[in-house]
């Protein structure tokens, strides 16, 4: 059993490398199918980067008056804390508030004047409440809306991105459904060279194939070598592609972070951490389509 293994696996390594302007050609049009795959992984991450990125910027503003004490919207402020609707609650004071009203209006001198004439800080403490989901602040704005709080506001705006998620989630379900195009086709192009490939490989070997029926090999061992050189050219594409990748993440990472405006959107550490998933599957899924291609192949020219 053993040598009948080693034979079998010789024979598949060896018509590998003594075919080796067809294996390339049948490596590179799978490498161009993995390469496919991997643009929808990436299309998926930046989707949800980018939804994300959009929801920690809906919030709802809360102006309270420049009469109502610290310590009071500290208390609102830890009852919004307790709603499971609400992630985070910034408090900004009213010297806070005031900075940044400056800051805002540093082009404006006619406005900074009319502030200065006044005397004194005429805004009130703020409160930024951000949901944990763009559609949780039902719950968040009927709180507000409670009589013993609204009398305590002067103000609340929400920043909603809701229509822009939904258009980014259209464009990039576009760009999906022409990623799964391409995909498909490099997919059908793979699986028809794959079955040349082993016809070819199948009428090479002709005259060893005859031998091996003379002295008794059996049908398994004749097709084994051929199932697998079809396992190989996937390992071979499959490492090409992982070889390129992580450098061309590395060099992606900077400027999609600098897209997102964040120092970092983890793009090569989430292939990293999900490496098993994303390339297992591939591997299985597209390593399972040859090996049928391959299949039918020495169905078809490899008959007992």
């Amino acid at each position: 059993m053993l040598i009948s293994t080693t034979r079998v696996i010789k024979f598949a390594f060896t018509d590998f490398w003594r075919n080796l302007g067809l294996s390339l050609m049948t490596v590179t049009i799978l490498v161009l199918t993995y390469v496919a795959l991997n643009l929808l992984v990436l299309v998926n991450f930046f989707t949800e980067t980018a939804i994300q990125s959009v929801e920690n910027r809906v919030d709802v503003s809360v102006y309270f008056g420049p009469d109502v004490s610290d310590d009071r919207i500290v208390g609102v402020r830890g009852n919004l804390m307790n709603l499971p609707e609400v992630k985070e609650v910034v408090f900004i004071s009213r010297a806070e508030a005031l900075e940044q009203f400056r800051a805002n209006h540093a082009d404006e001198p006619e406005i900074l004047e009319a502030l200065d004439e006044v005397g004194q800080n005429p805004l009130g403490a703020v409160l930024v409440v951000k949901a944990k989901d763009a559609t949780d602040f039902g719950p968040i704005l009927e709180y507000l809306q409670s009589p013993e709080i609204s009398a305590l506001v002067e103000d609340k705006t929400v920043e909603d991105h809701r229509g822009l998620v939904e258009r980014l989630t259209e464009i990039t379900g576009k760009i999906e459904t022409a990623a799964m195009g391409l995909t498909l086709m490099f997919a059908l192009i793979s699986l028809l060279i794959v079955f040349n490939t082993i016809r070819v490989a199948i009428y090479i070997h002709r005259e060893e194939i005859a031998i091996m029926r003379l002295v008794g090999a059996s049908s398994n061992f004749v097709r084994l070598p051929f199932l697998i050189e079809t396992v190989m050219y996937n390992v071979v594409a499959l490492a090409v592609v992982v070889a390129m990748l992580f450098p061309a993440l590395r060099l992606m990472e900077p400027s999609a972070a600098g897209f997102f405006a964040a120092e970092a959107i983890g793009l090569e550490s989430y292939f990293r951490m999900n490496w098993v998933k994303i390339f297992g599957y591939q591997l299985a899924a597209v390593t399972m389509l040859s090996v049928v291609a391959a299949w039918l192949s020495m169905r078809r020219y490899l008959r007992k």
